[in-house]
């Protein structure tokens, strides 16, 4: 099921389920022609098994709530940290789907049909986009992209 509006009851699993598949539905994966079709290309964890490369990982990283709206209301702001990294072959295939994903998400908070903000996710900042690389010749090239959402939930 699509998840088109992040919940107040289910905004952690909401979030997740949505960035990734705004991501799976707008990032190219350059293996998609040959990638089996039990092998995804965005994951909400880490992978347990041996994997092809390119993939992309969604998982939340911090939830912190900086206020509420009013002494006499539930209802409250909520800030979600969620880490996006991207698991490449090479370095030129880890910075051009980085690439990807942070000009998707930034060019995509206010359009009316896919926007993130009609979906509940408002104010998204890229925290940070720190290199993790294995070393050796052939090891997996990452980039750990941190990126901030709020959200109102009431």
């Amino acid at each position: 099921m699509a998840i088109t509006n992040v919940s107040s009851s289910t905004f952690l699993s909401d979030t997740i389920n949505l960035i990734r598949d705004k991501i799976k539905n707008n990032v190219t994966d350059p293996l998609a022609s040959s990638r089996s079709s039990i092998e995804k290309f965005v994951l909400t964890s880490y992978p347990q098994r041996a994997v092809t490369y390119p993939i992309i990982t969604v998982t939340d990283r911090n939830i912190t709530q900086p206020s509420r709206l009013g002494m006499a209301s539930e209802s409250t702001l909520m800030r979600i940290d969620v880490e996006i990294r991207v698991w490449a072959r090479n370095v030129k295939e880890r910075d051009e789907l980085t690439q990807q994903i942070y000009d998707y998400l930034r060019t995509n908070q206010l359009d009316k049909t896919t926007g993130l903000a009609d979906s509940n996710l408002h104010d998204f900042t890229l925290m940070s986009a720190v290199n993790v690389d294995e070393s050796g010749e052939n090891a997996v090239k990452s980039k750990v992209m941190e990126v901030r959402f709020l959200l109102l939930i009431n």
